[in-house]
């Protein structure tokens, strides 16, 4: 009950915590300004009074205005932050949310593997090979969620080196050709026979080539086409994927690069729903940009901007 009261209480405080502010800046005013009037009147004289009155009225309203606008900014920067602390706590639930949810599965196999162990199963090595491939499940859950954290953050190493994107794009693309090849989708690459050298790190650049070009592989169907091209600038590498899949829908857009998302279109397909955040946050950790331009039926192209040297954030 006392705690119900004081509940009550903090609420009914934080929703007065506005008027409160402004009433006791005008008390505050008032306090102050009822000597510094007879001060003034004083120094002046009484045949000046009503002329000091006039002055002090003045000052009294410009620190009025003053304070106004102080208290004005004052709120929006703290309605900002608490709309930023909101949406962070909000994205927070939602991450757990969702690993809780992708951890559900592969938790539940070990179990099932575990009893199937414990109650005499002959079948011991199919049983541990569902264990080991739950546990490389739930790994690659966890690093991919802090591998994206660390990006976002620029935690990590300063690149060893320079690399050559175009030779990481060009095994990429030869990975994935095999995969290709089995789903009858054409995958092309338009890459420089010279290097293409830009201050990176070499498993970085690996996850976003190969994200990418798995992921345009992944949903265009057969008899379609993925192109994969690198060209550079004097400053930046330019980085382009194009297929002719299934395409995004417009309304789907602003999200898929958050974690774990996954378009209606793309739940009945194998994946974690963190391929395109490993990207953007990879895009982020070399400060550079990436753009998506897609249309249901159509296909989509991804393009990832890339300064040759690691810029200041």
């Amino acid at each position: 009950m006392r705690f119900s009261r004081m509940s009550t209480v903090g609420k009914a405080v934080q929703s007065a915590g506005v008027p409160l502010l402004a009433v006791s800046m005008v008390i505050t005013t008032a306090i102050a300004g009822i000597p510094g009037y007879f001060l003034l009147a004083d120094a002046l004289g009484p045949e000046r009074s009503g002329e000091a009155l006039r002055v002090y009225a003045v000052i009294a309203l410009c620190t009025a205005v003053a304070e106004g606008i102080a208290l004005a900014i004052g709120i929006f920067i703290l309605w900002r932050l608490s709309c930023r602390i909101k949406a962070l706590n909000d994205e927070i639930r939602l991450l757990v949310r969702n690993v809780l949810h992708d951890l559900r599965t592969p938790i539940s196999r070990i179990s099932n593997a575990a009893q199937r162990i414990l109650g005499g199963d002959n079948c011991v090595e199919d049983a541990a090979a569902d264990i080991s491939e739950s546990c490389s499940r739930i790994l690659s859950i966890v690093d991919a969620n802090v591998e994206i954290t660390n990006n976002y953050a620029r935690v990590g190493d300063a690149p060893p080196g320079a690399e050559d994107f175009s030779a990481v794009v060009a095994e990429a693309v030869e990975l994935f050709a095999a995969v290709a090849d089995m789903k009858g989708v054409s995958l092309s690459a338009e890459v420089p026979s010279s290097p293409v050298v830009l201050a990176a790190h070499r498993h970085k650049l690996q996850q976003l080539a190969g994200n990418l070009i798995d992921n345009a592989v992944k949903f265009t169907p057969s008899g379609g086409k993925v192109t994969v091209s690198l060209s550079e600038t004097r400053d930046n590498v330019v980085f382009k994927v194009a297929d002719s899949g299934v395409g995004i829908a417009n309304g789907d857009l602003p999200k898929i690069y958050d974690r774990f998302y996954r378009a209606e279109r793309s739940r009945g397909t194998p994946g974690s729903g963190l391929g395109l955040s490993l990207v953007r946050a990879v895009v982020a950790f070399y400060c550079g940009d990436i753009d998506c331009k897609s249309k249901l039926g159509s296909g989509t192209i991804f393009t990832v901007t890339l300064p040759k040297r690691k810029r200041q954030g």
